[in-house]
């Protein structure tokens, strides 16, 4: 990738105390990771106390690992057709963006939500005014909100670049807007970058669109399916269906070695 080494860890527990999640981390010997910074299954959390920020800012310090994320709750739905689930989301995004600027977390990754319109488009410019709302709901400056690529399964959108590319230039705070790249997600969505030929031709739709510079995470997953299922299935990298020739490119693209 690059003479230095490349940023590589997983998903962590939290649980115990979020501190204890660098503990994990030097179990696997990771250098960044990512975390929940609260319940993913639960609306609301205790607020994060000033004892628990300096556990947490110590045990990085001390800690090989050199860039910590976050992912939001899967509940927060900010797409929903429930306008009772919209604003709960709202207000557990903010929540959310809140924990990491405690923390001092850079990012926090989004599933964009589904779709609430017949028009795609709308749907699109809804999130990411709902987006905004929570951005400006928790008065945060530092962290970036990733939104994360997803497979379309079901009525759920951001399956395609296009989408990501809305939701972004639609977002009246785009300066604080990221993209999380699932490579499980993106191969089930129908994208074809299992050879060099087609990885570059991903890449440079993809930088049309969005572009690059706004990558800042990417999940490294297999695929159970096939691609264009639109079926959301992980797998452990060389069992699934995305060739290791594709993950090879990713970690020997220069283009991402500080990704």
């Amino acid at each position: 990738m690059s003479q230095k080494k490349a940023l590589l860890g997983a998903h962590v527990s939290a649980a115990g105390g979020l501190y204890k999640a660098f503990d994990r981390a030097k179990e696997i010997n990771a250098n960044s990771i990512q975390i929940f910074t609260k319940s993913n299954r639960q609306w609301k959390a205790k607020a994060i106390t000033q004892e628990e920020q300096q556990k947490f800012h110590t045990a990085m310090q001390t800690s090989e690992v050199k860039i910590v994320v976050a992912h939001a709750a899967y509940l927060i739905n900010l797409g929903s057709k429930n306008d009772i689930t919209v604003e709960k989301s709202i207000q557990a995004l903010a929540e959310e963006l809140v924990r990491c600027e405690q923390l001092n977390i850079p990012y926090l990754v989004l599933h964009p939500g589904t779709s609430r319109y017949e028009s795609r488009d709308t749907s699109l410019q809804f999130i990411a005014e709902n987006i905004d709302k929570a951005l400006q709901q928790s008065k945060t400056k530092k962290v970036t909100l990733l939104v994360e690529t997803m497979a379309g399964q079901g009525s759920n959108i951001g399956n395609m670049f296009e989408d990501i590319s809305i939701i972004l230039k639609s977002s009246k705070l785009n300066s604080r807007l990221g993209v999380c790249f699932d490579t499980c997600h993106v191969f089930a969505a129908g994208y074809s970058f299992e050879n060099e030929k087609e990885y570059k031709k991903m890449w440079n739709n993809f930088d049309q669109l969005i572009g690059v510079n706004k990558l800042k995470v990417f999940h490294m997953n297999d695929s159970k399916k096939e691609r264009g299922s639109r079926l959301d299935r992980h797998e452990h990298i060389g069992k699934g269906k995305i060739p290791l020739t594709t993950f090879q490119l990713i970690m020997s693209d220069k283009t991402f070695s500080n990704i």
